[in-house]
């Protein structure tokens, strides 16, 4: 996108040009049998050109779910995230996430035994930045620290 900012003398002030590009890629599997996963990645560029001042950044998100059937009453669930922000120049600019979930069914329709664990790694916020021709803004999110759950499902 190119804009040109004008005043109002109808003067160019300044010429301002942004590219964003968003590309990834992911794959899944179908398999029969007791092992399945789900991975992938999607790239962020930003680019900000303003009278020959260049800012460009890329942030990467990336991902791997897997999931494993040991039997008809046994199953479990891991989900991984990457986050990486190419916006700083801090040692803090990459977060990982893990969850996971496992569910033994007890009796069929009626009793449910379970695990859930959220936020393994324990990251307690996560920061981002953005940066746009007129200024930068820096957000960052407190998050819920680690935590398991047991937990016992009885429907009637």
């Amino acid at each position: 996108r190119q804009m040109c900012i004008r005043d109002s003398n109808n003067t160019d002030l300044r010429e301002i040009i942004t590219n964003n590009y968003t590309y990834g890629l992911e794959i899944r599997s179908g398999f029969k049998g007791i092992f399945n996963y789900h991975i992938g990645s999607k790239w962020t560029t930003h680019s900000i050109l303003v009278n020959a001042t260049k800012n460009a950044f890329t942030n990467n998100e990336s991902f791997l779910d897997l999931s494993f059937v040991f039997h008809k009453k046994l199953n479990m669930q891991f989900q991984t995230e990457r986050y990486y922000f190419g916006t700083t120049n801090t040692k803090k600019n990459t977060y990982y996430f893990v969850d996971f979930d496992a569910r033994y069914i007890i009796k069929k329709n009626k009793i449910t035994a379970g695990i859930t664990g959220k936020n393994i790694c324990n990251t307690k916020n996560y920061t981002t930045r953005s940066i746009s021709d007129i200024g930068s803004s820096t957000t960052t999110y407190r998050l819920l620290e680690r935590f398991i759950l047991l937990k016992i499902t009885y429907r009637f």
